[in-house]
């Protein structure tokens, strides 16, 4: 049998599938200590399935709903207590009461999730009858209370994550020439690391350049995504009319007041390419992590400039390089940097593992990222990836004729459950 269908259901398998583990360990450890039950658990209530989430003396997992007390426990907005579950006809019949673990005791408060409605239950079980006492009762109802808190930030920041991804670009530059990837992976549902790409026209009036970023804010979570969607959009504005140099300056000048007073500090690195000629502006604002690599070996395009948000503004003067046909931009975010012990001789070492030229930019960064996915990385993790492929970028992306273009927006795992983000674009030129 079935729960009727409804938001609540729907939104309590959501949360189910986006749970971190450690989340709501510790409201279950406090409520196990302060009933002395053996078990207590945070049971989330689907269409079909009982998903517990947080336990203590139960395992996690999913059970069939028909097979649970909370299913009855979320139909009704008082604390549910069943003094010995043999005796009630709706219950004694469960596999955890007439197998292993064998509970007669049961106690539930129904937890609402952000939509006002039940979600699901925090319980305590035991395996003898027992029952609460008045004080006992409003404790239950005070951890059900705090739990409810902890969902609403749950789904703000799922909410969150989701409007971050959003933001990346997903669609090709609108320039000829370059193939293109990036890929985040947050640490939490949101975080500080973002990359973008975009085409600008030269300030002195040479051509279309394709302006590629990856930005780092101090800190994960909700308050470094924000900062960071905040830093991108002014980097956006600022950029459209100026050298890189003058729109770093001028984001500074704008985001200042908000990184001092969230404590935050952006490091950023940014290029402008023109494909044609492989010649790129960069600038490096504390960020250090980008290369130009091939199978002759790398080079660093690093300058030892400050963040933005820092107590002291610096003078952020761009430099130059050139991008050759057979080489590659990599920018990676300190996410992978930190698995690799901080020491460039291991990137050289894994060089190899992205150099081989039948790789596309997407299988480039997702190799990255994956790699330090693997290796236990516990900061967000973000790289992007830019080549050159020969092509006249003097067209217009959407409206040439034999113009092909091809963009992929990945959704691949992580370590906590979270979302992926990517593009990977390759534009070749316009025949005839």
């Amino acid at each position: 049998m079935s729960m009727p269908p409804s938001p609540a259901r729907q939104e309590a398998e959501a949360l189910a599938h986006d749970v971190p583990a450690e989340r709501y360990d510790r409201v279950v450890r406090l409520a196990q200590a302060i009933f002395g039950a053996p078990i207590a658990a945070l049971n989330l209530i689907g269409n079909d399935s009982q998903y517990t989430v947080a336990s203590l003396g139960f395992p996690k997992g999913e059970i069939a709903v028909d097979d649970s007390v909370c299913r009855v426990t979320v139909q009704q907005d008082e604390i549910l207590e069943v003094r010995d579950l043999r005796e009630d006809d709706r219950f004694a019949s469960i596999p955890a009461v007439t197998g292993g673990p064998r509970v007669r005791f049961y106690a539930g408060i129904p937890v609402r999730g952000q939509s006002g409605q039940n979600v699901g239950a925090l319980c305590i079980l035991d395996l003898v009858p027992r029952t609460l006492g008045r004080q006992q009762r409003e404790m239950l109802s005070d951890l059900g209370a705090l739990l409810e808190r902890e969902l609403a930030v749950q789904e703000e920041m799922d909410l969150a994550g989701q409007v971050q991804r959003l933001m990346l670009p997903t669609a090709a530059p609108d320039i000829g020439g370059v193939e293109i990837a990036g890929r985040v992976q947050p640490a939490r549902e949101a975080g500080g690391d973002y990359f973008d790409w975009y085409v600008v026209d030269d300030p002195d009036g040479e051509g279309r350049r394709l302006q590629v970023v990856l930005g780092d804010v101090m800190g994960k979570g909700l308050a470094a995504s924000l900062i960071a969607s905040e830093v991108r959009a002014v980097m956006r504005g600022h950029s459209r009319d100026a050298e890189i140099d003058e729109a770093v300056r001028r984001t500074s000048a704008t985001t200042r007041h908000d990184l001092e007073a969230n404590n935050r500090f952006s490091t950023l690195w940014v290029g402008r390419l023109d494909p044609a000629t492989g010649a790129l502006d960069y600038l490096d604002a504390g960020h250090g992590l980008a290369i130009i690599a091939s199978d002759r070996g790398y080079r660093r395009l690093d300058q030892p400039y400050l963040p933005l948000g820092m107590p002291i503004e610096d003078e952020w003067t761009r430099d130059d390089d050139t991008v050759a046909e057979d080489e590659l931009l990599v920018v990676v975010s300190d996410g992978v940097f930190d698995v690799l012990d901080d020491s460039f001789e291991q990137v050289e070492a894994k060089l190899k593992d992205i150099l081989d030229p039948g790789l596309s930019c997407q299988q480039i960064v997702d190799r990255i990222v994956d790699f330090a996915v693997a290796n236990a990385a516990t900061d967000d993790v973000t790289a992007l990836a830019v080549r050159r492929t020969g092509a006249e970028p003097a067209f217009d992306a959407g409206t040439a004729e034999g113009t092909t273009t091809s963009h992929r927006v990945g959704s691949g795992s992580g370590t906590s459950g979270t979302g992926t983000a990517g593009g990977s674009q390759e534009i070749p030129a316009p025949e005839g």
